[in-house]
Parts: C-alpha cells; structure tokens; sequence
C-alpha cells in the first residue's frame, strides 16, 4: 500500500495527530494509503505528547501506540505524498530530498503553528485546524 506520510517538526504533537485523523475518518480506506508520520528535527521512539493525545482523542484518534520517527532519505522517496505542516517544513524538504517536490505539498494554504509546550486549548485549536486540513485531503484524494 502506498504511503502518505505526515511531517512536522518533532513528530510528537502535530503530524501524529494528522496520521491519527487521517486514520479516524476513514483516510486509509477511502484512499487506498497508509498514513505515516515522521519529523524534521526528533529522535526515534518519543510518545506523543500529553496534550496531543488528549486533543486528539476528542475528535476521535488514538495517538497512545505513537513513537516518534526521524525522517529519512529512504521515506521520504518511498512515501506517496509528504504533508507538511509548515511552509518552512516545505522549504527544508525540498532543500533535503529536491527530488521529492512533486510529491510535497503543506497540510493548510497556512501554516499550523506548533502547539508543543502549549496548554491543552492551544493543542486543541492546532487539532482542530488538522482535523479541517486532513478531510480535505482525504476527500481530494478519495478513489
């Protein structure tokens, strides 16, 4: 199955919750991918964060399994599509992987600022605007 693979900073707040929605509305069904997350600057193995978990399990997901994940050259060529949350997230994988800008698009014509060290509203308002983000890509995308 292809992949789609989520990207943001340390993987443990913003593109787990979009691989989560993605799940908890049906995206891998609905389009024939995977979802996956991965970050720009983590270390493999981190949890999601407290809020992160708690944001995201009030509009469905279940982000408990979630154990961050460096991206690497080898996933990001193998993924389907790259979904940033960020423009910046956007520049740094062009200026990594260039032959992975057609693949590459951000989440949101805006960015999604990240929530990390925010108290739980500010998790849930970045939830929210992944929540929007992810249906739409799961309905452009859908078979």
């Amino acid at each position: 199955m292809d992949e789609i693979l989520f990207l943001c900073t340390g993987n443990t707040c913003r593109s787990p919750m979009a691989e989560g929605l993605f799940r908890a509305h049906g995206g891998e069904e609905k389009t024939g991918l995977q979802a996956a997350s991965a970050g720009l600057f983590t270390q493999d193995g981190l949890p999601a964060s407290p809020n992160a978990l708690v944001a995201a399990a009030e509009l469905g997901a279940d982000l408990s399994a979630h154990r961050s994940s460096m991206l690497t050259a080898e996933h990001a060529r193998a993924a389907h599509y790259l979904v940033c949350m960020t423009g910046a997230h956007y520049d740094r994988v062009c200026e990594l992987f260039p032959d992975c800008e057609s693949k590459l698009f951000t989440l949101l014509p805006s960015d999604i600022p990240d929530p990390f060290g925010g108290d739980l509203e500010t998790y849930r308002r970045a939830a929210l605007q992944i929540d929007q983000g992810v249906q739409s890509v799961i309905e452009r995308l859908s078979k």
